[in-house]
């Protein structure tokens, strides 16, 4: 009798264990996003320009900012793309005192794939309209995992910080009068900034991943800042019906992140020596960093 209790027990052991193997193993779902952007690394300086107007001109800017996106996943890939602008296209222009700024990624947007199992990180990007592919290993984080929660829509989440060095590009580009000969430098320079990101992840959600490039916390990253950029999450759908296909980004020049800032600095160099032809003013920007 006993050793039949034992024979029953191991069955419905494995039997259970069978199910929430198939379960794991099924499990995927999607979550909506919702990005906002500050302003504050853009000064600008234009013959004319009051400061009502350089704020009027970054509101705008900043609406441009204020994006929609959907995160696909399962427990070892997400596939990261933008769902729809909250205020126009992904170009637009804002204009001002004369000058007319158009907004558009210098290197960034498109769709952003993560594999934790094979620790492949893919990326279709545009660097001013020139499509690549940046195929490279995911970034590891060390973060910390602190005591602090809070609620986020119908999930508990924990507060997990991470203090990271990126490299900012710093770009002036100073336009002379027609008469001026002297010859401004447009090479665009670089700066290193140490960025404290700070990420609210659930463990509710049991899939290592998050929105853009952050990753590699013990549950679904539902909102996450650096300072400059906040992403927050809207709405998370688990297991529906239709299922959830994840597809690896493949359009494009296919280069790792070293080659790919390469091509952005060319591109901000070149950018930099046609401004430097037109009239008064001058602008500077920062892309990467806080």
């Amino acid at each position: 009798m006993k050793n039949l209790k034992k024979q029953i027990t191991l069955i419905i052991g494995i039997m259970v264990a069978t199910v929430i193997t198939i379960n794991a193993q099924n499990f995927q779902g999607y979550a909506t996003y919702q990005s906002s952007r500050k302003m504050d690394n853009m000064t600008m300086k234009f013959e004319g320009m009051t400061p009502a107007m350089e704020a009027q001109i970054k509101e705008q800017m900043k609406k441009q900012f204020q994006r929609e996106y959907e995160l696909k996943f399962n427990l070892t890939e997400s596939v990261w793309n933008e769902a729809e602008s909250l205020d126009g296209g992904p170009e637009a222009a804002a204009s001002g005192g004369g000058m007319r700024v158009v907004t558009m990624s210098a290197g960034g947007g498109g769709v952003t794939y993560k594999n934790t199992a094979e620790n492949l990180f893919l990326q279709e990007t545009e660097v001013f309209s020139k499509p690549f592919l940046v195929s490279d290993e995911l970034e590891p984080r060390e973060w910390e995992i602190t005591n602090e929660t809070k609620q986020i829509g119908n999930y508990t989440a924990q507060k997990a910080i991470f203090t990271d060095i990126r490299e900012s590009r710093v770009i002036s580009l100073t336009s002379t009068s027609e008469g001026d000969k002297t010859k401004e430098d447009a090479e665009p320079s670089v700066r290193m900034d140490t960025i404290r990101i700070e990420a609210w992840y659930t463990p509710q959600i049991p899939v290592s991943q998050g929105p853009e490039n952050y990753w590699g916390l013990p549950g679904l990253i539902m909102e996450v800042n650096d300072g400059t950029t906040t992403y927050i999450c809207t709405k998370v759908v688990l297991n529906p019906e239709e299922g959830v296909k994840i597809k690896r980004p493949s359009k494009g020049k296919k280069v790792n992140r070293e080659e790919l800032r390469a091509e952005i600095d060319a591109k901000m160099a070149e950018m930099g020596e046609k401004f430097s032809s037109g009239g008064k003013g001058g602008a500077t920007f920062r892309i990467g960093g806080n």
